[in-house]
């Protein structure tokens, strides 16, 4: 247990607290009660605390008293110096309150000076305005005096020293008396133009209903005095700021008045003629010479007029607006029409040009300007004539269409071939026909080249838009092509040999070839063919092919142009004309038949349209155009190699690259004709069977009336079209066309057959007789022979035959002849075995026998395939 503590710790702990803010340290006083007993200690120790503390002020205040007393002095004496700053700071701001006063009298004082300075310079400057102003007065009425005694000149020069008075008012422009002054003098300057005006037209008088224009030196005034002189009036105009405005209204009534009369040709072909007399010129009554040299010299006349009767102020800046009109008037009226349209008329127009620039020379000296549209002209001289022979050429192009169109002739096609004996072609007349026109316009069937030919054309690829064009369709089965095939000429296109078929027109080589086999039936195909092909001698035979067919009077009139304009760069060239100005257009005139061509490209369609077989003449046309243009080449390839012209100017050298892009676009504008004819027959033939609905129900009504309707109306579609063919193609180039055309038919009805998923006892019957019927357009392919026997060509020409023939054999036979034509016959050379298979589905039962039959067929399928 802790002692207790005294009193007088607790009076310690208590002072020190108080005077020191301290805590006791020691946790016995700081946790120690304090009694009430305590109380009076405790103060009696804080009153002893105080009076020590009192007693020590006194001390140090007795001690400290001597310096205070100095501090007090010291601060009385600071506050004296403050009040002696305050006195002087006041001193201060008065002395500058008063200099403000004073400033502001002296600032108010030079104001008022100023004022008084400008007030003088503003009275001077008036003083000087109005002396001004009565200048300006005194010229206005000086300019009015002038005016008014015809002083022109004068009374312009007075007004611009008014002019120029007024802009030096400054300020004072604006005032109303500057206004009123300005306002008579512009009423002075329009009386002025008013007068100038009226002499000029009194000077250039202008009679537009006489046609006559009067030019005068001066104008006479009353009394019988001189007035103003052109001389003056010009230069009265020129300080107005008039003369261009009057030169121009002068020039169009020049070319109104006289120079549109005289250069422009009326109706009738005349024109007016021109008169000079004294100051007068007219354009009256009608020229007797329409030459363009009498339409020069009068362009002449009328220069040297306005030279002599004008002063060259007026005479140059007018023809500078003149001459362009007269060139443009004279080149459209005068020139350009003499332009020769063909050689003979060259001379003259140089002549004529040499007259030209003699005019160019006369405007050249008399110092006028604006000729150089007449002097451009003559330098392009050339062109012009090189663009008119174009032009004429297209014209006569488009003249000659319409009416060459309806001018029909045959013409026939020869070519010599050197074959082989052992060569197709002279194992019989089918095999002829297959060679070198059965292919003609139709790439479903394909045909062996000559061996040579003596007209011989570059190959050229077919765009596959000809080849589609050219009757691939995708319904008749394509044959492959024979491996053994004749080798293509280097210098001869496939398309060519397609183009036409051939007529073997050679009787002496007929007769030595062998005899043409008859078709074969369908159950021994091509036996007699496979024969003929298998003789093969050695030795080689020369044939002559001959091709007739019909085309217009269009192609011969397109090489006439042609031929003229090969004549006309070789004439341009002769001595006599080598020298002109347009030789040098004369290898321009190779472009001539390419345009021909292109435009009858253009427009043929169009001239075609009337004939029923539009589009097999526009093919034979080509063929007929490309032929003559191949002879043309190879022509001139021969005379070119003795002509004197410059190998550039040759027409062989110039025309084979041109003419040989033109080629090939005329045998494809052809081919792509008879592609459109063959495509829109196909079309119509396909359609007519669509009516059919796939032959389905044949036997039953409504259905058996529609499907012999269509059988029958592409079998009549055919005949029209042969028709209409027969008096345009040729005869191996008809069979072709409607080989092609029955192709389809026969391709459109097998395929619906074939498409038929059962076909009864009485529907196979019916199918059979259309099948008959559809046979019965092998008539159209009957041809005879050199011998004078008819041939059946049915087979030649339509690839399908074969396979429409074991068709209808099928539609009639039973299960063992189907089964013995695919074993032992020719079936499987014509038709899949799956074809075979779907037709025996569709016309016999299922049955043990049947599923023998099938099982056999597939046999001698897999193994004929392997």
């Amino acid at each position: 247990m802790s002692s207790p503590v005294s009193d007088q710790e607790l009076g310690d702990a208590l002072l020190h607290s108080v005077q020191h803010g301290a805590f006791p340290q020691s946790e016995r006083v700081s946790s120690a009660p304090v009694a009430s007993a305590a109380l009076p200690k405790l103060r009696q120790t804080l009153e002893k605390a105080r009076d020590d503390t009192k007693e020590q002020i006194r001390q140090i205040s007795r001690e400290a008293a001597s310096d205070v007393d100095g501090w007090m002095t010291q601060a009385r004496k600071l506050q004296a110096d403050i009040k002696r700053s305050q006195e002087t700071a006041k001193e201060i701001v008065q002395q500058a309150d008063s200099g403000k006063q004073k400033t502001a009298k002296v600032q108010d004082a030079a104001t008022k000076v100023s004022f008084l300075h400008s007030e003088i310079a503003y009275n001077e400057s008036l003083v000087q305005v109005v002396e001004q102003l009565r200048d300006i007065s005194t010229l206005l009425e000086s300019a009015q005096d002038a005016a008014v005694h015809s002083h022109i000149l004068h009374a312009l020069e007075r007004l611009e020293d008014a002019d120029g008075a007024f802009k030096r008012l400054g300020p004072f422009e604006t005032t109303r008396v500057v206004g009123l002054l300005k306002t008579r003098s512009g009423q002075l300057r329009s009386a002025i133009v008013e007068n100038v005006t009226e002499t000029w037209h009194s000077l250039l008088l202008v009679n537009t209903a006489e046609r006559k224009i009067t030019l005068r030196e001066e104008v006479e005034r009353e009394g019988g005095e001189s007035g103003m002189s052109i001389g003056t009036l010009v230069e009265a105009l020129t300080r107005l700021g008039l003369l261009d405005n009057f030169i121009a209204r002068l020039s169009r009534d020049l070319d109104n008045v006289i120079v549109q009369p005289r250069l422009a040709i009326g109706p009738g072909q005349v024109a007016s003629a021109l008169t000079i007399y004294g100051n007068d010129i007219q354009a009256a009554g009608q020229v007797s010479d329409m030459s363009v040299q009498a339409a020069l010299e009068d362009i002449q006349s009328i220069s040297e007029y306005l030279s002599t009767r004008m002063p060259p102020e007026v005479a140059v800046p007018l023809s500078e607006k003149l001459l362009p009109v007269i060139a443009n008037r004279l080149i459209s009226n005068w020139l350009l029409p003499a332009i020769p349209l063909s050689t003979k008329g060259i001379l003259d127009f140089q002549e004529t040009l040499s007259l030209v620039l003699g005019l160019v020379e006369s405007f050249d000296e008399l110092g006028w300007s604006g000729q150089q549209c007449l002097t451009e002209w003559v330098d392009k001289s050339a062109e012009k004539w090189l663009a008119r022979q174009k032009e004429a050429a297209i014209a006569q192009v488009q003249r000659i269409l319409p009416k060459r169109v309806q001018e029909k002739k045959t013409v026939e096609r020869v070519e010599t071939q050197v074959l082989s004996k052992g060569d197709a072609m002279l194992s019989g007349h089918e095999e002829h026909d297959e060679d070198w026109g059965a292919d003609w316009g139709d790439e479903d069937v394909p045909a062996e080249e000559p061996a040579s030919k003596t007209e011989q054309h570059k190959s050229e690829p077919v765009e596959e838009e000809d080849i589609s064009a050219w009757g691939i369709d995708e319904d008749e089965p394509q044959e492959p092509q024979k491996e053994n095939a004749e080798p293509k000429p280097e210098a001869h296109s496939e398309e060519d040999a397609e183009d036409w078929g051939a007529d073997w027109g050679d009787e002496e080589e007929q007769k030595q070839a062998s005899s043409e086999p008859t078709a074969p039936s369908p159950s021994e195909p091509k036996a007699n063919g496979q024969a003929a092909k298998s003789e093969k001698p050695s030795k080689e035979r020369e044939m002559t092919l001959r091709e007739t067919y019909t085309v217009t009077a269009i192609p011969d009139s397109i090489i006439e142009l042609i031929l003229q304009a090969v004549t006309d760069v070789g004439t341009l060239n002769t001595p006599d004309l080598v020298g002109t100005t347009i030789a040098p257009a004369s290898g321009g005139l190779f472009d001539i038949p390419s345009l021909l061509l292109a435009m009858y490209r253009a427009t043929a369609a169009t001239h075609y349209s009337r004939d029923i077989a539009a589009n097999m003449l526009i093919y034979n046309d080509c063929t007929r155009l490309s032929d003559r243009l191949h002879a043309f080449l190879a022509e001139h390839a021969e005379k070119d190699g003795s002509s004197s012209l410059q190998p550039h100017l040759q027409p062989s050298v110039r025309l084979k690259p041109r003419l040989s892009q033109d080629i090939k676009a005329l045998e494809g504008f052809g081919k792509r004709a008879y592609g459109r004819e063959m495509e829109s027959q196909r079309t119509i033939i396909r359609d007519h069977l669509d009516a059919a609905q796939g032959f389905l129900s044949c036997t039953k009504q409504p259905f058996a009336a529609e499907c012999d309707n269509a059988i029958a109306m592409a079998i009549d579609r055919i005949a029209d079209v042969k028709t209409a063919w027969n008096p345009v193609l040729s005869h191996s180039a008809l069979l072709q066309s409607l080989g092609s055309l029955v192709s389809t038919a026969l391709a459109k009805f097998i395929a619906d057959i074939e498409d038929m998923p059962d076909i009864a006892e009485d529907e196979s019957k019916k199918l059979r007789g259309y099948c008959l019927s559809l046979s019965s357009l092998s008539a159209l392919f009957i041809t005879d022979d050199a011998d004078g026997h008819q041939r059946d060509m049915t087979s030649v020409y339509t690839p399908n035959w074969f396979k429409f023939q074991y068709l209808s054999e099928i539609l009639d036979s039973s299960l063992a002849d189907i089964k013995y034509m695919w074993t032992d016959g020719e079936l499987r050379l014509e038709m899949e075995v799956d074809e075979v298979l779907d037709l025996i589905r569709a016309l016999f039962a299922e049955s043990e026998y049947r599923r023998k039959a099938v099982a056999d067929i597939r046999r001698v399928g897999r193994r004929s395939a392997s």
